[in-house]
């Protein structure tokens, strides 16, 4: 294997330089990473690589390995099974992104007067969490979780979150995440002396096509559009002050913690696997080009020799010399055969 232009390739990726990264980093990396991808695929003389994806990379790879006789079946493989992993991976972040931002435009709405944080992040050093919103009213204090799918929910008694279709297929216990997240949030306020303001939890979703079915008593459920009014319509015995809300504010916004981590996915391995396919193809394809110019030259060679033969042939028919005609035949011959042989 050609380790020098498979370093080579892989030294031109720059993306995901760290070691860690926060959440809100993620998606910007790999699309970053995509985008070096297609752009080591496609050459410059390609019309545009603006629009190109990791499925586009796939199918032009499968092509030119079916091309050169199927040279690359299991580096082909190797890198199709990454490029479908990082693709779930973009793929539920920008869907998460989405359900988010319809959610927080939805909050705009709120008639009460608010104080709204997005993603905070908490922890008490051992356990973390991510609050996708969380809305202070006079009312008290309302935790946001957002979930933005195609498929019906179904949550059962213990908590357990299903999507739904030919088969339940289980996601979380979304009982036991409500109850870390009111847990550490209440833990971030208490510490700081505010013990008696309501917390609450709605689990929002961001697609009123589908079903929800909810079994479980100690969890709210509603859709997008009623989210403001519901936050709007609770009750409390006691009004909160706005600068109180704005304590409140500050104390979640000091107890954040937002930490870097790791990504999920071996990027440097998946870098070398779509390098060392593309290093296979590539001598692949100049074998296969330098076969094809050879074999033209001969098959011209051959053409050439097949038009000078006839025209000896009828050059000398008839005559007595039939013998000199022969010599010439076997020197051109002679001629063209060093000729391809070059």
């Amino acid at each position: 294997m050609n380790t020098n232009r498979v370093n080579e390739m892989v030294n031109k990726m720059k993306s995901f330089g760290k070691e860690k990264y926060q959440k809100d980093e993620l998606l910007t990396e790999m699309f970053a990473l995509q985008r070096e991808i297609v752009e080591l695929t496609f050459n410059e003389d390609h019309a545009s690589t603006a629009d190109l994806k990791i499925w586009d990379v796939e199918r032009h790879l499968e092509q030119l390995n079916q091309d050169c006789g199927n040279v690359a079946d299991k580096e082909l493989a190797r890198f199709k099974e990454g490029s479908k992993t990082l693709c779930n991976l973009i793929k539920a972040e920008v869907s998460g992104n989405r359900g988010e931002a319809k959610a927080f435009r939805t909050l705009q709405f709120i008639k009460s007067r608010n104080l709204i944080l997005k993603n905070v992040e908490l922890s008490d050093g051992e356990r973390r969490t991510e609050l996708d919103a969380v809305v202070i009213t006079p009312t008290g204090i309302t935790i946001v979780e957002v979930k933005n799918t195609a498929k019906d929910i179904f949550i059962d008694e213990n908590g357990d979150y299903f999507r739904t279709g030919q088969f339940l297929r289980w996601d979380c216990n979304i009982a036991q995440k409500i109850s870390l997240k009111e847990e550490l949030l209440r833990q971030a306020l208490t510490g700081e002396g505010v013990h008696n303001t309501p917390i609450k939890s709605i689990v929002v979703f961001t697609n009123n096509r589908i079903e929800v079915q909810n079994k479980h008593s100690g969890i709210e459920t509603c859709f997008v559009s009623q989210l403001a009014h519901l936050i709007d319509d609770y009750k409390a015995d006691e009004i909160i002050a706005d600068d109180e809300m704005a304590r409140i504010g500050e104390i979640i916004r000091d107890a954040e913690n937002k930490e870097a981590y790791q990504f999920d996915f071996d990027v440097v391995q998946y870098k070398k696997d779509f390098a060392t396919l593309m290093m296979v193809l590539e001598d692949a394809s100049a074998r296969t080009e330098e076969e094809t110019e050879r074999k033209v030259i001969a098959d011209t060679n051959e053409s050439a020799w097949r038009r000078v033969k006839r025209f000896i042939s009828s050059r000398y028919a008839g005559y007595a010399g039939s013998a000199a005609a022969a010599a010439a035949i076997t020197l051109i011959s002679t001629a063209a055969v060093v000729g391809v042989r070059k």
